[in-house]
């Protein structure tokens, strides 16, 4: 029992210190990402950090199982390095005596991965994606960040100004627009938008500036000086974002016939069963000897990681493509990956070679 609740201790301190990291990681990626996109013009700035909360929430599902995995065998390499499973084999404590408490734990894991999997990951694509569609049919005025060119994706209009106040007035204006087949260039010394009491559209008021329209050279290219000059900013309708298959509840996703909905729901089955497959990977790689180092098994386990999840991606591809029958799904990865992990347990068990035809990973 001591030692059920040492492993337990030691593997669940490490998972949630190896997800916490990867989510870091991955926090510090989005946000770049995010930001990159901010500062273009293509999502407001507003919602960086609500998109960026929102697909955190989305990668926990996959980040777990990866944590797991690492937390088992980074706890037992540490155990075979200070020999404490040398004594533990000494008291009649063996690999296989370890493989029920190991999947016990990750049986508790495995719970908060499908909860993340069929419901939360679901649910924050959905948010996602109305964020997105919501962000795009902005006014023109919202999506402006100071000192950069940006397209308005209503209307089309390119917008700059070098500045906007904390009142939303803006300094030294630019709009570029094109309509009626018509090119026209507005410069206005400062902007301040408003709303029209009678009507409710919604206007730009450009002050002090510049109209050019036409093709400079053509006989109706006109320059129009001008002290205050309405733009009127169209706001196309918002629509209700469509359901993506990340995004369609698991009650969507039961008894439906589409390939992309039955290959979602292989994909959300598939993240609590790589937890499981891959905790017993994790005991057959974290044996360490003392002469070889610990980098060889880390260096395996962790291409065996990527081997599995490229398998599970080729599944998905075949799904879809109708060339794996939907009932079939992804089942025969698991399978596959699950017979040779038991027969490399058992081989690790009896102090065999994992591989003697290659005369590697021997005790």
């Amino acid at each position: 029992m001591i030692i059920k609740r040492a492993l337990y201790r030691e593997v669940a301190t490490s998972t949630l210190a190896i997800t916490v990291v990867l989510l870091i990681v991955m926090v510090f990626m989005s946000l770049t990402f995010l930001l990159g996109r901010a500062a273009r013009g293509d999502t407001a700035e507003d919602v960086v950090f609500v998109l960026l909360g929102l697909q955190t929430l989305k990668k926990l599902d996959l980040l777990l199982p990866l944590g797991f995995y690492l937390g088992v065998l980074l706890t037992l390499s540490r155990w075979y390095r200070d020999s404490e499973m040398t004594v533990l084999a000494a008291c009649g404590v063996g690999l296989m005596q370890l493989l029920r408490p190991v999947l016990a734990l990750g049986l508790i894991f495995a719970l908060a991965v499908s909860f993340g999997a069929f419901y939360l990951s679901p649910l924050a694509t959905r948010y996602i994606e109305n964020v997105k569609n919501e962000s795009a049919h902005r006014s023109e005025v919202s999506l402006i960040t100071p000192g950069v060119f940006t397209e308005s994706p209503a209307t089309g209009h390119i917008i700059y100004a070098e500045n906007i106040q904390d009142n939303g007035d803006l300094e030294n204006v630019f709009v570029s627009s094109q309509e009626t087949g018509n090119e026209g260039v507005v410069v206005a010394k400062s902007g301040r938008p408003f709303v029209d009491p009678k009507t409710g559209d919604k206007f730009v008021a450009l002050m002090e500036g510049t109209l050019y329209d036409g093709a400079p050279g053509m006989a109706d290219y006109r320059i129009v000086e001008f002290a205050t000059l309405n733009l009127r900013i169209e706001q196309k309708k918002i629509e209700e974002a469509p359901l993506t298959a990340e995004g369609t509840p698991l009650l969507l996703l039961l008894g439906s016939s589409d390939r992309h909905l039955i290959t979602e729901l292989h994909w959300r089955i598939a993240k609590p069963i790589a937890l499981f497959v891959l905790s017993i990977y994790a005991m057959v790689f974290a044996y360490t000897d003392v002469r070889r180092g610990r980098l060889s098994n880390l260096f395996v386990a962790i291409l065996v990681y990527f081997i599995y999840s490229n398998l599970l991606g080729l599944g998905q591809t075949l799904i879809k493509s109708g060339k794996v029958s939907p009932m079939l799904g992804l089942w025969w990865v698991h399978a596959g990956m699950v017979l040779i992990a038991v027969y490399l347990l058992a081989r690790r068990a009896h102090n065999r070679p994992l591989f003697s035809f290659f005369g590697i990973f021997r005790r």
